[in-house]
């Protein structure tokens, strides 16, 4: 055999080497550690931090509440996981401890949500997110124990394409979402049942109906919602497990909180003026041409206009507008006035995502409604 036979064996077993070290150092990279309970714990506790935050700069007493809630829940679970339980991950521990470590894991990771897309949120839409994250927290806070290992429980409610979810406008047409979660289904077993209730646990007139499951995501589409009321919705989920000997059994349920939001009511005041020119040469004077209320606004997308009169101004120079954005809620912001002159059209943005438009050449003046910037409603 040549000399070249043994050196081509040695390069081949060191490349084969250095495949496995890339391949084994590619799988180590995607697997994250195991959740242990103080994992869980510094989870909470930096959640519980963080909202105490905004709960203080926003001065909303609920919010201060549900973070009191959380600390609560923090200090029950390091009382709960007693020894070396809290080093220990979390699905080898006890079966009661388990479920209340994934509780209060459930109720962090929903914190979170919460703290992420809450900033973009006003009036009434900002006040579902606040109740649906309280209504959350306190239904994960007094579940009932259980032992069983393969407690269900749902960590978020997200729509189909992974954003997360706290609120629902009524509307005419149908609303797909997602449950995420933790043993929420057995592939041995038929799907778990999905009700819906109202807070009170008063069964909904319209029922979600399940378009796709697996143990760790439940996808859910609700008719029609434009009867439901205004409030907060229990998604109640009761999965089965197989077991030995005694086939699929009823495990304990899980719960998930959907609020409805007040639909959408916003109304714009506007007020328009002329500076006219004055006769012979003399200074220009400003005439009143119309002050009024754009009609309500009730959809995302929409626009609503009104005709304006300016004929007590044959010769103007400019134009000025001012107007104020109502809430159904009640509160209301301002801007203006705002001067342009006579042959040009004022466009200015409005708060909660409006946009004003004076056009001098059709009289007319639009406010249209953008798309919700509040992310955690649809």
């Amino acid at each position: 055999m040549s000399k070249a036979c043994p050196t081509r064996a040695r390069a081949m077993r060191w490349w084969i080497a250095v495949a496995g070290c890339a391949l084994a150092t590619s799988a180590g990279a995607q697997l994250a550690p195991r959740v242990t309970g103080e994992t869980v714990i510094a989870q909470l506790d930096a959640a519980q931090r963080d909202l105490a935050t905004k709960a203080h700069a926003s001065a909303d007493p609920q919010l201060v509440a549900t973070s009191e809630q959380l600390a609560h829940m923090a200090s029950d679970l390091r009382a709960t996981l007693s020894g070396s339980d809290a080093a220990k991950p979390v699905d080898i521990i006890d079966g009661r401890a388990q479920a209340r470590a994934r509780r209060a894991q459930a109720a962090a990771q929903r914190t979170r949500a919460y703290l992420a897309i809450s900033d973009g949120c006003l009036g009434g839409d900002a006040r579902a997110l606040a109740d649906a994250l309280t209504a959350s927290v306190k239904r994960l806070a007094h579940a009932e124990d259980s032992s069983k290992d393969a407690q269900p429980v749902i960590d978020a409610v997200e729509t189909l394409d992974h954003k997360p979810l706290f609120a629902l406008h009524p509307g005419d047409q149908p609303l797909a979402f997602a449950l995420i979660g933790t043993n929420l289904s057995d592939a041995q077993c038929a799907d778990p049942g999905v009700t819906a209730t109202d807070g009170q646990g008063a069964p909904l007139a319209v029922q979600p109906v399940i378009t796709g499951v697996s143990a760790a995501r439940i996808e859910l589409k609700l008719p029609p919602s434009q009867m439901l009321e205004p409030g907060s919705y229990v998604l109640h989920v009761v999965p089965k497990r197989k077991t030995f000997l005694l086939g699929c059994v009823t495990q304990p349920e899980a719960v998930a909180v959907v609020q409805i939001a007040k639909p959408l009511r916003l109304s714009v005041d506007y007020t328009l003026t002329a500076m006219c020119a004055a006769d012979h040469g003399g200074a220009g004077k400003n005439v009143p041409l119309g002050a009024g209320t754009l009609p309500d606004i009730s959809a995302y997308g929409s626009t609503v206009s009104q005709q304006i009169d300016t004929t007590a101004c044959g010769d103007p120079l400019s134009y000025a507008v001012s107007a104020t954005v109502r809430r159904a809620d009640g509160s209301s912001a301002s801007i203006g006035p705002i001067v342009q002159s006579a042959n040009a059209s004022i466009t200015a943005g409005l708060p909660g995502g409006l946009s004003l438009n004076w056009n001098p050449s059709i009289h007319t003046m639009f406010v249209r409604s953008g798309a919700n910037t509040c992310k955690g409603v649809h």
